[in-house]
């Protein structure tokens, strides 16, 4: 038997190594804001945003957790341990608390799950005893680490103040707020009354906001304080003293201070530049400094290793320096930032613009652009574009990818260089504002131009457009001629949302206020003269839209079109015909159910942010509060529903999709990052040139679908055994097709080889493969 196995590994072929398995989620995590560090049981964990990374440094292996693979929230703010039991504790912006133990991850939600009304930050761990004192955003929390429980909470001052850090020496624990230091016997039963802990006067309290205390730590039993002031240059360390502070350094630091560490009795002062590292006594030990490194860095936090100096870099991530001109990083694939706003996807290349908006004004993030190919991340901003660099563009907000060349993509921001064209070079090679081409600035006045949404047609012609303009639907044709058009009075200086083009060649765009439009140019983009438009808004005979709100645009294979609004979705099922009907004979239809004897809408009037078509038909809808619902074909039908209580999901609102039509991995801006999702559909391939069938071989502990990929749309699929006797039965979504590895009858088949077979509509039976199964 084992012979048998050996040659049938060998034999396979179709083995895919997918990243994900269908049904499987991944975060996205950025990998350059590191926000802290420790060091545990010779282990390295570095938090980042929404993902915790462990290093091994003498292997050289390494993990990175996240929300889909243990922890339990996103949003990281701090690391701590106990190191009696060589555990690392995870802190959270929203209270939430994890523990790693044993590579088990243990969640103690107590203070997320408190009726406590307002900041329930988590801003440090003190590890002392038998417990882990807990800083948070309103008071201290006592944790008993064993148990996994809250023992008690302190209360220092009377307002519920943030406590930014904690020490506690001998018999007494110290609690820093932004504004004064506090103490109290820390076995005193009474801690929970504000009127048990004193101010300590070695900290003079601050009146004033532009400066706060932020961190402190304990050296050789004595005391050092961090005061951080928003003008730069004049942030302080304060040696606690009674008889009088020292300021460490003499003076105030030159350079930034972003945090103090102190590791093996040494007080380790991290500026923005350069590590300072301060003996027992606190006289100057040695300076790491990007002078003598030959690279900037700004440690956020800092550890000894033996010997070696690990930091977590607020710009590179993990680094560890050696000694001068000795700077390495350890890094895990993911984005570079964390601003996302909208996507785009063609031949297996993302492209995602990590702008936004306040509302329908500027934030002038200048996050740039996201490309994501082969599981590799890149970065287009102004630090390595030449065309960007030093220019006046910010609020990258559209991208747009060539269906005739997926090196070529366009770019649209809210800013004075509105729109670049990128080659295969992976450089701007084409810029355009008011001067050369039709792109006008915004009604609302300025210098500004906002350019919302971007598509290339198949043609090659690049349709964008202009909000806040007389004409906001503009074309640059692949001959590199501007036009405009004119849809209407009703249709001039409004904010302008999603874009879509029909397969008729009509665009369809939505416009705030005023519901969508659908232009027609006949297919003569420089002819005007037998152009037509058509509004659909909430009038009863002129649309009958949900909403003039409209936030979400899709088109389906039988060339409908789909309307996500505010308040619901409409479905346009004649788009062509909408041009020449009469008043009330293009209205938007709402898909009704009957259920219990009433009729409803399906998805009443839940707001949706976007809707994507998969291979199958299938629509993928998000919502602003009600996370990721997949509707059948026809939209009669719930599949799923994705939220964050029965998903990794990492939250319910949902800023943008975007399928991987090749994969069916679903990518997914929330508000809280990027995440992702393989789902059962892919763009059907009639010609089976590349059929993949994951994992192949299926082992005992596999739990998830074997997936067909690469087939044609709609087809009938058979699992049969070597002899011929069928096992299983299905129907592909598009492309794609998945088996549980059971029988018609729900029994797990027995360990063997099976054939799988596809029959399109016209009726012949191929076979497109083979997989194992091992129970």
């Amino acid at each position: 038997m084992i012979v048998r196995l050996t040659l049938i590994f060998l034999v396979i072929t179709e083995v895919v190594f997918a990243q994900i398995g269908t049904g499987e989620w991944r975060v996205h995590v950025p990998n350059k804001k590191a926000l802290d560090i420790t060091l545990s049981n010779n282990q390295l964990y570095c938090a980042y945003e929404n993902g915790l990374f462990e290093y091994d440094p003498e292997a050289g292996e390494s993990r990175l957790w996240t929300a889909v693979s243990g922890l339990s929230d996103v949003k990281l703010t701090c690391l701590g341990q106990y190191p009696s039991k060589k555990a690392v504790f995870v802190g959270y912006e929203n209270g939430n608390i994890d523990k790693l133990e044993n590579n088990r991850i243990t969640n103690i939600p107590a203070i997320r799950l408190a009726e406590i009304q307002g900041n329930k930050k988590i801003n440090r761990f003190y590890s002392h005893g038998p417990f882990v004192y807990v800083a948070t955003g309103f008071g201290i929390v006592k944790v008993d680490p064993i148990k996994n429980e809250v023992k008690d909470t302190y209360y220092p001052t009377f307002n519920n103040a943030s406590v930014t850090d904690i020490v506690i020496i001998g018999d007494t624990i110290f609690a820093l707020t932004t504004n004064r230091l506090m103490k109290g016997l820390v076995n005193n039963i009474a801690l929970a009354d504000p009127s048990s802990w004193l101010a300590d006067p070695r900290l003079p309290a601050l009146v004033t906001t532009s400066s706060s205390y932020t961190h402190l730590k304990a050296v050789n039993q004595q005391l050092v304080a961090l005061k951080q002031n928003e003008n730069y240059g004049l942030d302080s360390v304060f040696h606690l003293r009674y008889e009088g502070n020292l300021l460490i350094s003499d003076g105030p630091f030159d350079l930034q201070i972003n945090s103090l560490n102190s590791t093996e009795n040494k007080l380790l002062v991290n500026t923005e530049g350069a590590v300072f590292v301060y003996n027992s006594d606190l006289t100057e030990d040695f300076v790491r400094s990007s002078f003598d490194l030959g690279t900037w860095i700004s440690p956020v936090g800092t550890v000894f290793s033996p010997d070696i100096l690990w930091i977590a870099d607020d710009q590179l991530g993990l680094r560890r320096i050696f000694g001068p001109y000795n700077v390495t990083s350890v890094a895990f694939e993911g984005p570079s930032k964390s601003s996302f706003y909208s996507m785009d996807w063609q031949d297996g290349r993302l492209a995602i613009v990590g702008g936004g908006l306040s509302s329908i004004s500027p934030t002038f993030s200048q996050s740039g652009l996201y490309l994501f190919e082969e599981e590799k991340w890149g970065l287009r901003d102004l630090s390595n574009m030449t065309a960007w660099a030093g220019q006046p563009i910010w609020d990258f907000l559209s991208v747009s990818i060539n269906p005739n060349n997926k090196e070529q993509l366009a770019v649209g921001t809210f800013s004075q260089l509105p729109l670049s064209i990128m080659d295969e070079s992976g450089q701007v090679v084409q810029t355009y504002t008011p001067v050369n081409s039709t792109l006008t600035p915004t009604a609302v006045g300025g210098e500004w131009i906002l350019v919302s949404a971007l598509n290339y047609d198949d043609k090659g012609n690049l349709w964008a457009l202009n909000a806040y303009s007389d004409r906001p639907l503009n074309v640059l044709t692949k001959d590199g001629v501007w036009y405009n058009f004119d849809c209407g009075t009703a249709a001039k200086n409004r904010f302008s949302r999603k874009m879509v083009i029909d397969y008729n060649g009509n665009k369809w765009f939505a416009l705030e206020g005023a519901g969508v439009y659908g232009y027609k140019d006949n297919g003569t983009v420089a002819d005007a003269s037998d152009d037509d438009f058509v509004q659909l808004n909430t009038g009863e005979n002129t649309g009958a839209l949900p909403s003039n709100t409209v936030t979400a645009l899709a088109v389906d294979f039988d060339n409908k079109i789909w309307i996500g609004t505010d308040n619901g979705f409409a479905v346009l099922y004649n788009s062509n015909g909408a041009f020449d009907a009469s008043p009330g004979q293009y209205n938007a239809q709402r898909i009704k159910l009957e259920f219990e004897g009433n009729v409803e809408y399906v998805l009443g009037n839940t707001a949706i942010t976007d809707i994507e078509v998969d291979g199958g038909n299938r629509k993928w809808i998000g919502t602003a509060n009600a996370g990721i619902i997949l509707l059948s074909a026809d939209g009669l039908e719930i599949i799923e529903q994705h939220t964050t209580s029965n998903s990794p999901l990492i939250s319910n609102n949902i800023i943008d999709l975007k399928l991987d039509q090749s994969t069916g991995e679903l990518f997914i801006i929330t508000d809280l990052g990027l995440i992702s999702y393989r789902t059962t559909a892919t763009y059907e391939d009639p010609e089976y040139s590349d059929v993949k069938i994951f994992p192949n071989p299926a082992r005992p502990d596999f739990e998830g679908p074997i997936t067909i990929q690469g087939i044609r749309y709609n087809s009938d699929v058979k699992i049969t055994d070597v002899a011929g006797n069928l096992v299983y039965m299905t129907t592909s979504n598009g492309g794609t097709a998945t088996w549980d590895g059971k029988t018609v009858k729900g029994e797990k088949v027995t360990t063997g080889v099976y054939l799988i077979w596809t029959a399109a509509n016209d009726g012949k039976g191929r076979k497109v493969g083979k997989v194992l199964v091992v129970n």
